[in-house]
C-alpha cells in the first residue's frame, strides 16, 4: 500500500504540490506517521524562488493556488496575516481523537450510582491534621449538584459556572504582611427560584434557603471591596494603589521586611524564600538521600567550596539554556540550605556551599572563638577605620588601602572594619556565619582562599586566609591596596614594590613561643613608624606572648606591653614608665589587634596612665601581696 496521495489540479499545479509535499515530508522524516508537520507559506515561496530565480510573489501566488486546489492533502492555518499549511507522513493530517469516557477518573467524579447525600460533609472529609489557617474545600459539579447547591441540568451541564463552595477562605500570603489589605468574604443566600429547580424530587419546595460561602468572582468585584491601605508596625500608613517604583523608593526596606516576615510566619509555607529569591513550595524540587550524597562527595572531592552552577552542570548536567534552569537552581539552594550536612559561604551573585570535612581556610593557631572577642573592640564602637575614606568613597572605587600590623600579618587575618565591611559583600542569608572569598595576586599569578567571619552579637568579625601570601611577600608595616573585580567574591590584592631592603625585624618563633628580630630581606613598600624593627622597638624582644585568654583583656596586655616598651623612669621601689601613643599602639598590635581609639579609651579608662602631650607615664599599681610576704620574711605580725 503506497503512502503518496493524489494530487488534483493542472499538470504543473500538481507537479508543484507533489514536490511541496515531499519537501514537508523529509521536514518530518523523523515524525510519527500521524504528527502534524506544518510550514509557512513564506518560507516555501522564499525557497521556490531561490530555486527558480524567479519573483517571490508570482512564486508566491502559484503556490497558494496549488497547495488551496489540493486541499484534501494541505490543509490551510491562518494566524493573523501569517499562513501555514499542514500534512503528515501519510497524506492529509487528520486530529487524533481519544476516547477516554471509560477512564477511572470520569466513573470515580460521575458514578452511574451514586450513593445517596444527606449531608455534604459525608462526601467532603477531612484528613489532614487541625491547621491554624482553614484552607478553602473545591467540590466538583457532580457533589454540589447531589447536595442541591447547583441547579440539576438535564445532560449534566450546568446553566451557570460552578460556585466554589468553601470554608472561610484561607487567607494569603501577601495579607499576611499588610492584614487590613483584604476583606472577609462575605456570605451570600441561595436564590429561592435556583433552590426550587435544585431541590430534589420529594423535597418541599418550602424547604428554607441555605446559606453557604460563596467565594468572590473577580471580573464581578468592585474594586471598593478592598481595602488598599496597609499599616506598618510602626504606625505608617500606606496606600498600595501607589505605583510600585515610588512605594519601594519610600517604603522599599520596611515593606521587604513585612513580606519576609509574612512568608516566614506562614504555617503553610506555600512561599519559600532563599536570599533574595522567592517561589511557589510546590514548584520546588526534592533532593533524595542518593542526590545529598553525591553533592557531598563532589564537593569533598574538591576540597573546596563550590557554586551552586558547578554543582548543577557537573552531577545534574543541567544547562542554563534549559527553561527549569533558574526553579531547578534554587531548588537546590534552598534544599541544601535545610540539610545540617551543608554551610552556604557564597554571597549575592555566588553562591557556594561547603559541607562538614572539608580542609578549614586559614589560621589553626588561633580559635575562632578567641579570634571573635579579640576583634570585638570593633562591635563596641572603637572603629576608626574610616577616618581618612568614607564607606560611600571605598564602595564606589572598589579600592581600600591598609597598613599591616605584626599581629595581621602573623596570623594573616585582617579585621572586619567598616572600611573593610564597605568593600566586601554582605551576608546573603540572614543567619549567615561566614563567605569564602578568593584572594588573587596578579603580581604573582597565585591566588588563595580566605574564609569572611561575620560579627555575630558582640564579637567582631574577620577575614583569615592570607597567613601564606603576608609571610611570603610582605612585612609588618606594609602596605597592602585590597580591589574589588568583575566577580563578586573575587578580589586582588596588591602592594607597591620596591628595590631588596634588609633590616632586623620581628619575628615569632612559634617552637619557643618567643619574640625576637631576625635579618629579613623585603620588596614592599612600607611605613616607616609601623615598620617592627629592632632600630625603633628593640625593646619588643622582651615582649611575652601572652596566652590568647589573656589578649583578650585590653587593659591587662596594655599594661603588659607599657612595661616592656616603656622607658622606665622611676625607682625599684616605685616603678614608672614613659612611652609615646605609637609606640604603645605598635607593641599591643604586636599581641593584639586594636585601633588608635581603642587604644585612647584604654588608657583614659585608667587611672594608672597619664598624659602628657603625645607621651603618657604609667604607674603600676602597688604589689601587695609582695608586700605582705617581705614582712613575713622581716618577722613583723600584724599588730606591730
Amino acid at each position: 500500500m503506497s503512502d503518496q496521495p493524489t494530487f488534483t489540479g493542472n499538470a504543473e499545479q500538481q507537479a508543484l504540490a507533489e514536490q511541496v509535499f515531499q519537501i514537508m515530508k523529509a521536514q518530518g522524516a523523523f515524525f510519527a506517521n500521524d504528527a502534524p508537520i506544518r510550514q509557512t507559506l513564506g518560507n516555501l515561496a522564499e525557497y521556490f524562488a531561490g530555486q527558480r530565480k524567479a519573483d517571490r510573489a508570482t512564486v508566491t501566488q502559484e503556490l497558494e493556488v496549488a497547495l488551496n486546489t489540493n486541499n484534501t492533502v494541505f490543509t490551510r492555518e491562518e494566524q493573523g496575516e501569517d499562513v501555514s499549511y499542514v500534512i503528515s507522513r501519510l497524506g492529509a493530517y487528520r486530529p487524533r481523537r481519544d476516547e477516554n469516557t471509560h477512564m477511572f477518573k470520569q466513573r470515580l467524579y460521575e458514578p452511574e450510582n451514586p450513593l445517596p447525600v444527606d449531608d455534604i460533609s459525608v462526601v467532603v472529609t477531612t484528613t489532614r491534621p487541625a491547621l491554624t489557617t482553614v484552607e478553602p474545600v473545591y467540590i466538583s459539579d457532580y457533589w454540589q449538584q447531589q447536595a442541591g447547591l447547583t441547579p440539576a441540568i438535564p445532560g449534566g451541564i450546568p446553566a451557570e459556572p460552578a460556585i466554589e463552595v468553601a470554608a472561610p477562605a484561607a487567607v494569603p500570603v501577601v495579607e499576611a504582611a499588610a492584614p487590613s489589605a483584604a476583606a472577609p468574604a462575605e456570605l451570600e443566600t441561595i436564590p429561592p427560584a435556583i433552590e426550587e429547580q435544585s431541590a430534589a424530587p420529594g423535597t418541599p419546595a418550602e424547604q428554607e434557603p441555605e446559606t453557604v460561602a460563596v467565594a468572590p468572582v473577580a471580573e464581578k468585584t468592585s474594586p471598593a471591596l478592598y481595602n488598599t491601605m496597609i499599616t506598618l508596625p510602626n504606625g505608617v500608613q500606606i496606600d498600595l494603589r501607589r505605583p510600585t517604583a515610588d512605594l519601594m523608593a519610600q517604603y522599599g526596606p520596611s515593606l521587604i521586611n513585612q513580606f519576609r516576615s509574612a512568608l516566614e510566619n506562614d504555617p503553610l509555607r506555600r512561599i519559600v524564600v532563599f536570599g533574595n529569591d522567592a517561589y511557589p513550595e510546590a514548584a520546588v524540587d526534592n533532593f533524595g538521600k542518593n542526590d545529598l550524597r553525591r553533592i557531598r562527595d563532589y564537593l569533598l572531592e574538591t576540597g573546596e567550596p563550590m557554586a551552586d552552577a558547578q554543582i548543577i552542570a557537573d552531577i545534574f548536567y543541567h544547562n542554563p539554556r534549559q527553561t527549569d534552569y533558574e526553579t531547578f537552581r534554587f531548588a537546590l539552594d534552598y534544599r541544601l540550605s535545610r540539610e545540617k550536612d551543608f554551610e552556604f559561604v557564597g554571597v549575592d551573585g555566588a553562591r557556594l556551599w561547603s559541607t562538614k570535612g572539608m580542609p578549614a581556610i586559614g589560621t589553626k593557631r588561633v580559635k575562632a572563638s578567641e579570634m571573635g572577642q579579640l576583634t570585638g573592640y570593633l562591635e563596641e564602637g572603637f572603629d576608626d577605620s574610616l577616618a581618612e575614606q568614607s564607606a560611600e568613597a571605598i564602595r564606589k572605587s572598589g579600592v581600600l588601602s591598609h597598613i599591616l600590623t605584626f599581629f595581621e600579618w602573623e596570623y594573616g587575618m585582617l579585621p572586619y572594619t567598616k572600611a573593610i565591611a564597605a568593600l566586601l559583600p554582605s551576608p546573603l542569608l540572614t543567619d549567615q556565619r561566614t563567605a569564602v572569598l578568593r584572594i588573587e595576586s596578579p603580581q604573582h599569578y597565585t591566588s588563595a582562599l580566605a574564609e569572611l567571619r561575620f560579627p555575630t552579637g558582640n564579637r567582631g568579625g574577620w577575614l583569615q586566609g592570607l597567613e601564606v601570601f603576608f609571610h611570603e611577600h610582605l612585612i609588618p608595616g606594609a602596605l597592602i591596596t585590597l580591589s574589588r573585580t568583575a566577580e563578586p567574591h573575587i578580589f586582588t590584592l596588591t602592594y607597591e614594590e620596591q628595590p631588596e631592603q634588609q633590616d632586623r625585624l620581628l619575628v615569632l618563633d612559634e617552637k619557643k613561643n618567643k619574640l625576637a628580630f631576625a635579618n629579613v630581606s623585603y620588596y614592599a613598600a612600607v611605613d616607616e613608624d609601623m615598620l617592627v624593627n629592632q632600630q625603633q622597638y628593640g625593646r619588643l624582644r622582651n615582649l611575652k606572648s601572652l596566652p590568647m585568654n589573656e589578649r583578650r583583656k585590653g587593659d591587662v596586655t596594655l599594661e603588659h606591653v607599657f612595661e616592656t616598651v616603656g622607658e622606665p623612669i622611676g625607682t625599684r621601689a616605685e616603678p614608672r614608665y614613659r612611652a609615646t601613643t605609637n609606640q604603645l599602639f605598635v607593641g599591643l598590635n604586636v599581641l593584639r589587634p586594636a585601633s588608635r581609639e581603642y587604644l585612647a579609651h584604654l588608657l583614659g579608662d585608667s587611672d594608672l596612665f597619664e598624659q602628657d602631650g603625645n607621651t603618657w607615664t604609667y604607674t603600676p599599681p602597688p604589689a601587695e601581696i609582695e608586700d605582705d610576704e617581705e614582712d613575713d620574711d622581716l618577722g613583723y605580725d600584724d599588730d606591730e
